[in-house]
């Protein structure tokens, strides 16, 4: 049995996928650069590339996951030390070249810092995706109570 509720796991999945939910938005919303040749006036297409553009979305999972987490960057990146933090989550989930205490070093933080400033991460991460009730919600205590 694993020391986290389901949900920390997952949501450090939706932190880690989202510079590739990101490029598949972007390649998404990206107008096509492809020249129409043929016979035929207008070249076939619809002609209303613009709004092609715009109807264009990932499947619904990957959107909700890829807002959760952008939301969640957002109000990251407006903390007073953001851009320490943003810079911690690339080295940890986006480079993959780090662990967490190895990343707190190279921005000079302590460990315990950087894993309060994850832990803060993953739970806006997962509340903002629905997971939890509260983004300040604690994990249970790890040792299981004894109940008479």
């Amino acid at each position: 049995m694993s020391a986290y509720p389901y949900w920390w796991t997952y949501a450090q999945g939706m932190i880690r996928r989202y510079p590739e939910r990101a490029a598949a938005l972007g390649d998404l919303h990206a107008p096509g650069l492809t020249a129409r040749y043929g016979a035929a006036p207008g070249g076939g297409g619809s002609g209303r590339t613009t709004e092609a553009v715009a109807l264009r979305q990932l499947p619904p999972a990957q959107q909700a996951e890829y807002d959760a987490v952008r939301r969640a960057l957002e109000l990251t990146a407006a903390l007073p030390d953001g851009k320490l933090r943003l810079r911690m989550v690339r080295l940890v989930y986006w480079d993959g070249r780090y662990r967490l205490y190895a990343a707190a070093r190279k921005i000079n933080v302590g460990t315990r810092t950087a894993q309060r400033w994850n832990g803060k991460l993953i739970r806006q991460v997962a509340f903002n995706r629905g997971l939890i009730d509260s983004p300040d919600e604690k994990l249970a205590s790890r040792t299981p109570k004894t109940v008479l």
